[in-house]
């Protein structure tokens, strides 16, 4: 089985297009640092690795390289690309009509409600169950169309978890910083209890290719499971360190304020 060319071409025009538009607003004109910048364009170079060419027409067959796309888009370059302030960008846009377009949609009750940090939590964790212990897991590796939706998943469902839990953008509701690093920590637990499920369990959890034997498709489960207990706590980690000296910022600045 492999994975249709059309998908590198519509994930390779998505990402140049949408990196080509980035720069061309010229983010620092918004107030857009450049280390957030470059959290933006490396978000997009590390999303391009793992969605176009070799290692996303291998994933289709190897197990523990859809993990670490899984890794990869879900829990690392979502919040970079989130890091990057596009949507500052996007409502800043020296195109009126783009920014007409995005303020509006801003101003949607339902979508608005997306980007509350309990339903993205919630959205987060639907994914990461559907995509390991259900139907659709099983279809992923055996079916090329099922497996690049899954992938879309990961980077969207990523990027609304992130989004509220994550400084840099404008944000609908006010989330209190203590809640931002509850959330990111109570999320490490799934992430990395999936990844232990996979690396333990000694009972194929997904479908595995034809041509691949019960007995290799098991060593191929343990690695994915390790790629995402180890790397899913690693990474998290870092969002939880950056969220937590943000919320110390905070509050020294509001002790500077009263005094």
């Amino acid at each position: 089985m492999s994975v249709s060319p059309l998908w590198d071409i519509l994930f390779a025009s998505g990402l140049i297009a949408n990196t080509s538009w980035y720069y061309l607003e010229h983010p620092t004109s918004n107030g857009v640092s450049k280390i957030r910048q470059l959290s933006f364009y490396s978000g997009m170079a590390l999303a391009f690795i793992l969605l176009v060419g070799p290692l996303a027409h291998a994933a289709i067959d190897t197990f523990w390289i859809h993990m670490v796309q899984h890794v990869g888009l879900m829990m690392l370059i979502s919040p970079l690309i989130v890091l990057g302030s596009p949507i500052k960008v996007l409502v800043n846009s020296r195109n009126l009509r783009v920014k007409k377009v995005i303020l509006g949609i801003g101003r949607n009750l339902l979508i608005r409600q997306l980007f509350r940090p309990e339903v993205g939590f919630l959205i987060f964790l639907t994914i990461l169950i559907l995509t390991h212990f259900s139907p659709l897991a099983d279809a992923g590796m055996v079916n090329s169309s099922v497996h690049e939706f899954e992938l879309v998943l990961f980077l969207v469902g990523g990027f609304i978890y992130y989004y509220p839990v994550m400084s840099g953008n404008p944000q609908p509701f006010n989330v209190p910083y203590a809640a931002r690093v509850l959330s990111l920590f109570a999320m490490m637990l799934p992430e990395t209890m999936t990844g232990f499920f996979l690396y333990s369990g000694n009972k194929l959890l997904h479908d595995v290719p034809m041509k691949m034997s019960a007995k290799t498709g098991i060593a191929d489960q343990h690695q994915g499971g390790a790629i995402m207990w180890a790397m899913g706590m690693l990474i998290d980690a870092i969002w939880i360190s950056m969220a937590a000296y943000e919320w110390i910022a905070n509050e020294k600045r509001n002790a500077d304020a009263d005094d």
